[in-house]
């Protein structure tokens, strides 16, 4: 009997972390993939001209909201049909999605360039002229270590990046809005001159390209 036990204990000692270890690379892949969509929705936000405020013939870029079709275009009366991103992107009062592990969040300029949280406080504060060239998102684990280990950015350029070492986790450690970018003015300014790739983004924290 206690051979028994002691090989149940040991496949148990194997099988858990084996187990956890694929259901992170799922949780991961899972952001990756919404990320994506977030990016190509915004191309597609901006290039109908959904929304453009200062009337330049210039559409602007979008918080998730408007794009899963959760709340009325900004200067607008109706909801987003068909929608470019699923409604399980729909934010709460801190402007976060929670999806399959990961949050994220949309981040778009004010005057200043630093980047807002799509909250409705923050909504009247995007400056149009910003917002038809900039915008961030993130995405980061719900529990660093238990849903996943990785953060991601993207933003305008299209190109994904990574970080595993910063520790951001759920709502006690939020990446800042230009986490990955460089000459920013700070790590909550969108508006920058490039993307860190295998260097320090504004957040201090080194950033890799997604293979």
């Amino acid at each position: 009997m206690l051979i028994v036990v002691a090989l149940i204990t040991i496949l148990a000692s194997i099988a858990v972390p084996k187990a956890m270890s694929a259901k992170i690379s799922a949780s991961e892949s899972a952001a990756l993939s919404t990320l994506r969509t977030i990016s190509t929705a915004q191309l597609q936000f901006r290039s109908q001209q959904i929304v453009d405020r200062d009337r330049d013939g210039q559409g602007e870029y979008a918080w998730l909201g408007e794009m899963c079709g959760s709340r009325v275009v900004t200067g607008g009366t109706e909801l987003l049909r068909p929608a470019l991103v699923p409604l399980s992107l729909a934010v709460d009062a801190a402007g976060q999605a929670d999806k399959s592990g990961y949050l994220f969040a949309v981040h778009l300029p004010d005057a200043a360039g630093i980047g807002l949280t799509e909250t409705a406080g923050n909504f009247a504060s995007v400056t149009a002229d910003l917002a038809e060239l900039h915008w961030t998102a993130i995405a980061w684990p719900v529990r660093a270590g238990i849903s996943g280990t990785h953060t991601y950015f993207v933003n305008h350029q299209g190109e994904l990046r990574k970080n595993r070492s910063a520790g951001y986790s759920g709502t006690t450690r939020v990446p800042p809005a230009g986490a990955a970018l460089l000459g920013s003015a700070s790590p909550a300014h969108i508006v920058g001159t490039g993307i860190a790739t295998n260097v320090a983004g504004a957040d201090g924290e080194i950033w890799y390209p997604v293979q």
